[in-house]
């Protein structure tokens, strides 16, 4: 039997549509930046030499002895990307849209578990589909795709043996499949840890010893991943770089002020990523008001999930820097389950009395509108940059210019944009500190760039 004549058969035609939408100009947009090579290079490193270091960080910290910046969970799947299929710009960028399209299929069922509903299960799969920074996101050569997938993986394996649903069977797999999932999104990106710390609020309110014993568990095979990451650095003798480059550059990604000043700033990240996007982010809120006013219709795996998006949005409040990364997504993706519940009850009219039918078609109207607006400010918007620059974004004209003036071997001193065409070129691009003659063969600059260029260099 063909697998699209299965119960999934909506949620793979949507990730489908997902991946098929963004492959479409994915070399062009967006334009090469700084997170998809220093997140890279070092799984290029490891592809291509056989050791996971990063040239584009080479002489700062350690980098050319070994890296430690983030977990080795992105490129280590990046690196068997590379060496199967080679290194370019549509190798780096595909597998965060390909999690993406996972993350969409896992997201139904996990709504299907909770508000046992069909069309509320698409409608979540469709509205983060959907969801411009969701887009930007996958399309981007970050892990927040695979870091996603694999973390609401684990939670749907642990609301499962919560609740008692035969998820999977028997109960000690789903212990070992939702601890290795958690495991694995931790060894993505270290803010996994938020989703872990949601599921123990859940198990400490429940005050069941069974529950407690089963989330210690959970988490224990969670934390192996990374305590196995630990453990190689120290075998290695690499505890000091561990320490500069993974607490350094952690260090810098938290949040400071008082309590209160980081709510507000916190509240202010959300509107600034949904500014062209009001209606979106009016969808998520209402779909947790909605089913905390609900709660008596749901059973009680509903109010687990508000409370996991809740606790995971107030940790970001509390440590996680408001101006840098994607880290807002993490509870957006709970948020968009019960948006997606609330669209489905309400556009046939649910929980309207008599004479609703008004408010049903305004609901309806609403609901219209807020899709016309994510539709042009997401992927018909990123279409209509890519008809009007198509040109302008072909990167043959970065690798042309570049191989036409720099030879093999050659270390050039440059912006992130130009990293897949000295790679092509057979050099090696850094990207960090001043630029030094001693020490650099080129230097390129951005015609809007501000580089202080140092005296004695010819220009080509």
């Amino acid at each position: 039997m063909s697998i699209l004549n299965t119960e999934y058969k909506g949620a793979i035609l949507i990730a489908l549509g997902f991946l098929l939408l963004n492959l479409i100009g994915l070399d062009r947009s967006p334009v090469v930046w700084m997170d998809e090579v220093t997140l890279n290079d070092p799984a290029k490193e490891l592809a291509l030499r056989g050791r996971m270091v990063s040239s584009v960080f080479a002489d700062r910290s350690g980098f050319e002895e070994a890296y430690y910046w983030q977990p080795p969970g992105q490129p280590l799947i990046m690196a068997l990307v590379y060496k199967v299929f080679g290194f370019g710009i549509w190798q780096t960028r595909i597998p965060g849209v390909l999690f993406g399209s996972g993350t969409l299929v896992v997201l139904y069922i996990l709504s299907k578990l909770v508000f046992q509903g069909n069309k509320g299960a698409l409608l979540s799969a469709v509205i983060l589909g959907l969801d411009p920074r969701f887009i930007e996101s996958a399309r981007s050569g970050r892990m927040d795709t695979q870091t996603l997938f694999f973390a609401v993986l684990g939670v749907l394996f642990f609301l499962g043996l919560m609740q008692g649903d035969d998820v999977i069977r028997p109960r000690r797999r789903g212990i070992f499949l939702s601890g290795v999932c958690l495991g694995l999104a931790g060894l993505s990106h270290p803010l996994a840890i938020v989703w872990l710390a949601a599921l123990g609020v859940i198990v400490v309110g429940l005050r069941q010893r069974s529950h407690l014993i089963t989330f210690l568990k959970v988490s224990a095979l969670a934390a192996a991943p990374t305590v196995l990451w630990i453990m190689s650095a120290a075998a290695a003798g690499n505890m000091q770089l561990l320490r500069i480059q993974f607490l350094g550059h952690g260090s810098s990604r938290l949040s400071a002020g008082d309590v209160l000043s980081r709510i507000i700033e916190e509240v202010l990240r959300y509107l600034a990523e949904y500014r062209f996007v009001p209606g979106l982010l009016a969808l998520y809120v209402t779909g947790l008001a909605w089913v905390l006013w609900q709660r008596g219709r749901f059973r009680r795996v509903a109010m687990w999930l508000a409370i996991v998006s809740v606790v995971m949005a107030l940790l970001n409040a509390f440590f996680m820097a408001k101006n840098i990364g994607f880290y807002f997504l993490h509870p957006v993706t709970i948020l968009a389950i019960m948006a997606g519940a609330m669209t489905a009850v309400l556009w046939e009219g649910g929980f309207i009395s008599n004479g609703g039918r008004t408010v049903t078609l305004v609901f309806r109207s609403a609901l219209i509108m807020v899709l016309a607006n994510v539709l042009v400010a997401g992927i018909i918007g990123r279409y209509s940059a890519l008809v009007y620059q198509w040109g302008e974004r072909d990167y043959r004209q970065v690798a042309f210019a570049i191989s036409e003036i720099v030879p093999a071997d050659s270390v050039v001193w440059g912006p992130p944009d130009i990293w897949y065409a000295v790679e092509q070129a057979d050099a090696s691009l850094r990207i960090r500190g001043e630029p030094d003659r001693g020490r650099h063969d080129f230097l390129v600059t951005k015609v809007t760039g501000s580089t202080v260029l140092p005296t004695g260099i010819r220009k080509v």
